[in-house]
C-alpha cells in the first residue's frame, strides 16, 4: 500500500535541509520542493503508525519550532490536496471532508485521507488543487467551465488533447485522484549514497548489483579522504513496501572490500516481501581517514648489495598505491614525515646527521 506524508510548516523560517535529514530516518525517499514544505514516502508502514507519529511528535516537528500540519494519502496529489482542504479552505467545526480522519497534536495536526475514499474525496476537489499543473493550465481549464475534478473526469479524453496536447492523460489521472509520480532518493549532504534500479529479485542479481554499489561508495569515499562508520541499506520492493537495516562501526571503512562485506552482512539481514524494484546505500558519519605508515625492512647487506633493484621495486609498489588512494597518502623517501624515534636518535647518534649530533646543534644555538 502506498501512503504518501505531506509535512507544511505554518510560519516557518529555517533551513529545509534540517527537516529533510531529520524525516530520512524515517524513509529513504524524502522531497522539500518548497522553503516550509516536504513530501515522504512511508509506504510499508501502517497508517498513521505508531513509530511514525511518535517521530514527528518527539523530534522532527517540535525541533523545527514550527506548527505543522502532516496529511496521509495515497499519493502526492491528494497529500498535499488534503493539506490545502484544512490550510485554505479549513472545514466547519463538526464536519470533516468526506473519508478523512484528523487528530490534533502539540505541534502539529494529522490528517489521514482513506484509500478506499479517495476517489470521492478527488471528485469534490476544486480545479485550484491540481497543483502539479502550471497556473496557466488551470486558469485554462476554468475558462473552459472546468472547475472541479469531477467536471473534468467527465469530459472525454479525445476532448483534452485539443487545448492541453501531452498534459491530456495526465490532467485526466490528476481529475481521478491519480498520480503515479515517485518521490526521488534523498542524498544526506552528510552521506555518499549510491541507488540503483533493479530488475531482478533474486539473491544473485542483487549481489551484482551490490557490486556496483561497493566500488561507487569506495571510490568516493577515497576521493574525499574519508570513511564511514554507518551504514545503510535500503529495498523497495513491488508492493510499495520499504525495508531498511543499518550498521554501525567502531572504526571507520573505505576499501572495496569492507564496503562489499558490510554490504552483504545488510543484504542477508533484510528479507524481501515482494520482487525487489530499487536499492540504496548510504555511508554515513563521515570521518577522515586516518592512515597509518607502512615501513618495509629488508636485511642491510642484501639492500647495500641490490640497492638499484630494491630501489626500483620500491618505487613500483608506491606507484601502485599512490594510483589506489587519494594524492598525498602514500609517500616515500624524503617525503615522509621524521618519526620521533627518529627524532630522538638523531640527536644523539652522529651517524644520522653528517657527523655531529642534534644535541651538538642544539648546544651551539644556545651559545
Amino acid at each position: 500500500m502506498k501512503i504518501i506524508a505531506h509535512i507544511f510548516l505554518h510560519d516557518f523560517r529555517g533551513n529545509m535541509s534540517e527537516l529533510a535529514c531529520k524525516c530520512h530516518h524515517l524513509s529513504p525517499r524524502v522531497e522539500t520542493p518548497c522553503e516550509n514544505e516536504a513530501f515522504i514516502d512511508l509506504s510499508g508502514k501502517k497508517p498513521p503508525g505508531a513509530r511514525v507519529i511518535s517521530a514527528f511528535a518527539g523530534t522532527v516537528i517540535p525541533s523545527l519550532g514550527s506548527f505543522a500540519t502532516i496529511s496521509l494519502a495515497p499519493c502526492r496529489l491528494l497529500a498535499k490536496a488534503l493539506t490545502m482542504a484544512y490550510v485554505i479552505n479549513p472545514p466547519s467545526p463538526g464536519r470533516l471532508p468526506e473519508g478523512t480522519l484528523t487528530k490534533g497534536y502539540d505541534k502539529f495536526r494529522l490528517c489521514v485521507l482513506k484509500s478506499d475514499t479517495a476517489g470521492d474525496f478527488a471528485s469534490r476537489l476544486p480545479v485550484e488543487f491540481m497543483w502539479p499543473l502550471e497556473k496557466k493550465v488551470i486558469q485554462r481549464l476554468k475558462t473552459l467551465g472546468l472547475r472541479t475534478f469531477a467536471e473534468i473526469s467527465r469530459v472525454p479524453l479525445t476532448m483534452l488533447y485539443s487545448p492541453f496536447g501531452s498534459l491530456a492523460p495526465v490532467i485526466m489521472d490528476y481529475s481521478r485522484g491519480i498520480d503515479t509520480s515517485n518521490i526521488p532518493f534523498f542524498s544526506p549532504p552528510d552521506r555518499i549514497t549510491y541507488h540503483g534500479r533493479c530488475d531482478c529479485s533474486d539473491i544473485t542479481g542483487l549481489e551484482e548489483i551490490i557490486k556496483q554499489a561497493a566500488v561507487h561508495l569506495s571510490l568516493n569515499l577515497q576521493e574525499r579522504g574519508k570513511s564511514y562508520r554507518d551504514l545503510s541499506l535500503a529495498i523497495f520492493s513491488e508492493d510499495c513496501c520499504t525495508e531498511t537495516v543499518t550498521s554501525s562501526f567502531t572504526r571507520g571503512k573505505y576499501d572495496i572490500s569492507s564496503v562489499y562485506h558490510d554490504c552483504m552482512n545488510l543484504l542477508k539481514r533484510l528479507q524481501a516481501a515482494g520482487p525487489v524494484t530499487e536499492l540504496s546505500l548510504a555511508a554515513g558519519r563521515l570521518a577522515n581517514c586516518v592512515h597509518s605508515q607502512m615501513s618495509l625492512f629488508e636485511d642491510p647487506k642484501t639492500l647495500n648489495g641490490r640497492y638499484a633493484e630494491h630501489h626500483e621495486k620500491l618505487v613500483r609498489v608506491c606507484e601502485n598505491l599512490a594510483s589506489r588512494y587519494s594524492p598525498g597518502i602514500i609517500r616515500m623517501g624524503s617525503a615522509l614525515p621524521v618519526s620521533r624515534r627518529e627524532q630522538m636518535l638523531m640527536f644523539v647518534d652522529p651517524l644520522r646527521n653528517g657527523g655531529k649530533t642534534a644535541k651538538d646543534d642544539y648546544s651551539g644555538k644556545i651559545n
